[in-house]
Formats: structure tokens, sequence, C-alpha cells
């Protein structure tokens, strides 16, 4: 998340506290310090949020180191400043609100004492970098009534100085560098030891509050539970982050199923394991993957198995969920039966679109309005739904509503061209996706991003009436029609000709080990335990030995990859291997090491200049 208007009502309310605080307080910035500083946005926004304070009535002093003291006044005011009732438990803190943010911080366990009896607190001390990052996260925890967060992937062995990084702020640290608060310092070290300036902690409470300002998790119904019948109803969904938004969509959806489906148990399964990370990470909330979600079925002795996605199509996404039951869970259960997409049939494309045009119908006020969702878009075939959809909208005479995707075609630039032909002047922006989440903040509506869809239409002359950040799944018919395809399941065997997918054929567990390679030439199936990292092809060269392959993905997303983790990728001076695009694909030449068994690689996101990990599985050529 990039900007301020995402900011809870929580935020919202510490901007009209009476803070009595002891620095300089200011109406706005207006601090000759602060203008042109790299974080001159960040400062301006603790300022009028009053969680910090200038130093002087002329100076924010930006570069100053921060105190103890300012570093718990702003966390004690982020958390409305609640009143104190502990005593006092130490000696160099006495009166105002300094020692009110000390003793409720002391109090919540947030800090201790600087000393082995935890009477000092060192108010002027400079707090170090693996400091604020333990504070951080207990004051965290303490916002969702936890004890403690923790990130299950190491982000820490990324960093050279990762050893410097002390026992007891492992965790923490780890943690703050996974969520982005903490970033690394030059040289692609974290400097644990380090003190932190003011403007640093500006920006890292920013931060942290645009994490923080997607909702409540605990609204939410993980549905993460052990079956206790013999049938349950699997609904399989990508998931989303956006914690106020999931319970609107995915839990309604789930919620509606339950109703649909008494003699079930409804459960949960996530295709997107980095939205499970970020969710686990700063909600404590556990949220299983579609292979976490079966085996706990499995294990609980489940029958019959009905599983119901909420993909909006049959792509690679529905067509990788059906080969994962095939191949690995076909055996395991009395019965599996599917449901279809959202849009498959001709009936579902009418209903559909009849369900967004009543979702947006009350918001247009003139004929010069237009109504412009956003798909997500896909390389695959199925990207044509979008396209479908446009003429199912024609046919039914609503001239004025558009179909566009953010990772495909048509693009926000197509649909310009298209309101300006039609004679439109105004736009309604509104997502085409099951849930309201990443794509529609901030790559539909946000206003400082100049790729975004708002910039887009605004920049072409277009006024953006309203961006209604409301997801499909919080439409009553779209969720009814999802319940009609659940019912409408099929047996698993019976869908594979529907499927829209690249096969990924294995060897049966039992398989004997396979005789090495003769030299030469060979087309192989490659699995990657990542979802949306689509591969195209792969072929395999064997000489002397010795395995390469070349590796083309569906798309331009990536630009380097490399052999080894993404942590390690980030250390290494050289390795990486340059990829060649032709076509809207990318060609990678990697070397592999085995056969038919998961192995360590990372791609680097062109669009988020980030390494990613990528397992991927090269399996042995089908013989002939």
């Amino acid at each position: 998340m990039r900007t301020w208007k995402k900011l809870t009502a929580l935020l919202a309310m510490v901007m009209v506290l009476g803070l009595t605080g002891t620095g300089f307080a200011s109406e706005s910035a207006g601090f000759a310090d602060v203008s042109g500083h790299w974080a001159e946005e960040e400062i301006n926004r603790v300022l009028e949020l009053g969680l910090m304070d200038g130093k002087t009535a002329a100076a924010f002093a930006p570069n100053e180191n921060m105190t103890r003291a300012d570093l718990v006044v702003a966390l004690y005011r982020l958390a409305k400043s609640p009143a104190v009732e502990a005593a006092n438990p130490f000696t160099d803190v006495e009166g105002g609100e300094t020692a009110q943010a000390a003793v409720w911080a002391s109090a919540q366990k947030i800090i201790n004492g600087k000393n082995e009896a935890g009477t000092i607190f060192d108010p002027d001390g400079s707090a170090t970098r693996q400091e604020i990052a333990k504070i951080l996260n207990l004051f965290a925890a303490r916002q969702v009534k936890k004890d403690s967060l923790t990130n299950r992937v190491d982000e820490l062995s990324g960093y050279a100085d990762a050893a410097d990084v002390a026992d007891w702020a492992k965790d923490c640290m780890n943690w703050a560098v996974a969520s982005e608060f903490i970033t690394g310092t030059t040289g692609g070290k974290l400097d644990p030891n380090g003190t932190a300036t003011r403007a640093q902690v500006a920006a890292i409470l920013c931060r942290y509050m645009d994490d923080a300002s997607t909702g409540d998790a605990s609204k939410d119904n993980p549905r993460n539970q052990d079956p206790t019948k013999e049938n349950e109803l699997l609904v399989v969904s990508f998931g989303t982050s956006f914690n106020d938004n999931r319970v609107a969509t995915i839990k309604a959806i789930e919620d509606d199923m339950a109703a649909a489906f008494p003699d079930c148990d409804v459960r949960r399964g996530f295709t997107a394991n980095t939205i499970i990370e970020h969710i686990y990470r700063r909600d404590g909330e556990q949220i299983d993957d579609v292979k976490e979600a079966l085996d706990r079925a499995v294990k609980a002795g489940v029958k019959n198995l009905l599983v119901q996605p909420t993909h909006l199509m049959n792509g690679f996404e529905y067509g990788d969920l059906r080969n994962l039951l095939e191949k690995k869970y076909a055996d395991k259960f009395d019965s599996i039966k599917i449901g279809a997409p959202l849009l498959t049939s001709d009936e579902d494309f009418t209903e559909v679109a009849m369900a967004m045009v009543n979702a947006t119908k009350d918001a247009v006020k003139d004929d010069k309005t237009a109504v412009c969702w956003m798909g997500h878009g896909t390389s695959a075939d199925s990207n044509s739904i979008y396209a479908r959809m446009q003429e199912e909208m024609k046919a039914a005479g609503y001239d004025n509503y558009f179909i566009g995707t953010v990772e495909a075609a048509p693009t926000a630039e197509d649909l310009v061209k298209l309101v300006k032909e039609g004679g439109y002047e105004k736009v309604i922006l509104r997502p085409m996706m099951i849930v309201a989440g990443d794509h529609a903040n901030n790559d539909m509506a946000d206003e400082k991003d100049p790729e975004s869809w708002y910039s887009v239409f605004t920049a072409a002359g277009l006024e953006v009436v309203e961006c209604q950040i409301s997801g499909l799944g919080e439409i009553k018919a779209i969720r009814d029609l999802l319940a009609e395809h659940a019912k409408a399941a099929v047996d698993l065997k019976d869908v594979a000709d529907i499927i829209t997918s690249q096969p990924n054929p294995e060897n049966p567990d039992n398989a004997e080990e396979p005789e090495a390679l003769a030299d030469g030439t060979y087309a192989v199936e490659v699995e990657c335990e990542q979802s949306m990292f689509k591969i195209d092809s792969c072929e395999l060269t064997v000489k002397d030995g010795v395995m390469t392959a070349k590796l083309v993905l569906g798309s331009e997303s990536f630009d380097k990859m490399f052999v080894g983790s993404k942590n390690a990728a980030k250390l290494a001076a050289e390795g990486a291997v340059e990829g060649v695009t032709a076509d809207g694909k990318t060609t990678f030449t990697l070397s592999v090491a085995e056969l038919d068994k998961a192995l360590d690689y990372a791609a680097h996101s062109v669009k988020k200049d980030e390494w990613y990990d990528r397992t991927l599985t090269f399996l042995s050529p089908a013989a002939e």
C-alpha cells in the first residue's frame, strides 16, 4: 500500500487526539530541515498524525538519532494514548507524557529496563535498529491481541551481516525485514547495532501503519479447523491480505456455502503462499494453502471431497488445482468432485454481467459516464473471458460498460481510447475480481502511482468520478452462482477435457530410479511449487552427463534467474542468468543438478525489483 487514503479509522482518530507532548508540534510540517529531505512525505505524515513532534519550534531534526523516549511516545500515541494505571518501574522518568508512555509500554511488555533490575529506561538514549525491530514487533502483536508475531520464511540470510543480529532480536528482525519495515543499509547490510535517525523511524512507522490499515483480521474465519464430518467442501481462493475485503468476499462466499451445504465441513484453501505468509506475519492468523487443507482432510478421514474454486476462469490456477487433485489425492478419498469456475457457461456470463451492472448502475448519474471494470488478466487462452464479457455487455445494451485487465489485454490505455470514442467524459472504476485487494487499491485506485488506472484515465483528460473498492464476492448474485456451481460439481475424472493448463505428469512415488539420460536433447515438463510462475516449455540438454535446461516462461515478468535461493541471489556478486525475451516470452538457460527432485532457484521480478524463491522440479522425459 502506498497512499495515505488507505489508513483506517484507527489512524484517523489519532489525528484529533489532544496530545500534550514535550516536543514542538506543528499544524503543518513547515520545518526548514524537512523540505527536500528523502523522508519529507513520511515526516509530514507523522507530524500531521501527531505521532512525532519537532525537536524545537523551528527544527524537526530528521538526521538526529531517535531516542527511546521519542520512539515509545510515538507508539503510545499511535495506540490512542490509553489510560495508564500501572506503577512506574523506572527511576529516570517522572511525570509528563514520556513517563506515561514508558509505563504503558512496560506494562504491555513492549519494553524492558536497560539495567538488570529493570529500573532504568534511559529516555535520551538512542535506539538501535534491532531494538526498534523488537519494540515494533511487540507493539504490533499487542494491537492484534497476540503475544508475538513471527515470520516463517528466513529473510535475514540475504544480508551480509546477518550474524551480527543478537539472538534475542533474530526473530523480530526477521519479521521486520520480511514486513519491509526495516530495509538494508548500503552494501546489503542490516547494521543491527547501528542507530536509526528520526527520519528513518518516521518511515518505519508509516510502513507499519500502511501494512496495518486493511482492517481487523479477527473478524475473519480462517476455517483451518480439523474436519469432523465425512463430507468436506473445500473453497479454494487465490486469497487477499486485505482483511476487511477478505471478510466481505471470501468469508461471505464460504459462509453462504456453509448454509447451502449443511452436511459438509466447509474449509478454506488459498493458492497464494505469499498472501498466507503476509497474513500470518501481520495478524498471526493461520490460513492453510491448498495442499495443507487437503492433507488435513486426509488425516481427519474425510471420505467425500467437494472442491469449489472462486476463480473467475478456467485458466492456469484452475488447471493447477485440477492437476494437484488428480496426481496427489485421487486415491485418498472415496470421491472427489470439483465445481466449475465462475465464468464457464453462456448463462454464467449473462448472470455475472447483470450482477455487475446492478452493482454499479446507481452510481451512473448521466449519459457521459462510463463504467470500467479492471480484471486481472492472464497469458493463458482463458484471457478471452474479458472480451467475451465485453460482448455480453454490448449485446445487453450496456454500451457504457468496458472491460480491461491489469496484466494482459485490453489495457487501461485500450479502454481510454474506447471510452473517448464512445463520447464519455467521466468514468467509474471497479475491479472485476472476486476480492478488492492489492490490485484494486494500488493498480486501480492509487492516485500517486502514475501507472494506476486512476492516473492513466486522469492523464487522458477523463474525470474519475469514483473508484469502487469492492470485489465481486460482495455481490450476493455472484455468491449464489458459485454455490450453484458447487451443487453441480462433477467427478474429478470427468473434467479433464475442460482444463486449460500445462500437463505435469510425474513418476509414481514407487517408480524405480531412472537410468542416467544419454547425451541428447529432450522436451521435459517442469513443476513449480509457487503459483503465478507459468512455464511455457522446457528443453533439457545432456552432454557428458551435465544437464542444462532452456526454460521458457510465458511472460516477460522476470528478467533474471539464479541457481539457489533468493537470499543467495541477493548476496551473490555474479551467477545470475539473464533472460532473453521474444514474442512476450522469456528464456533462461539454467544448470540442472538432478531430475525428479525439487531444486532451489530464484527469479528476479522486473516490476518489483525483488528476488523471489522458485522451487522447480525437472521431470524425467517420458519413455518412448
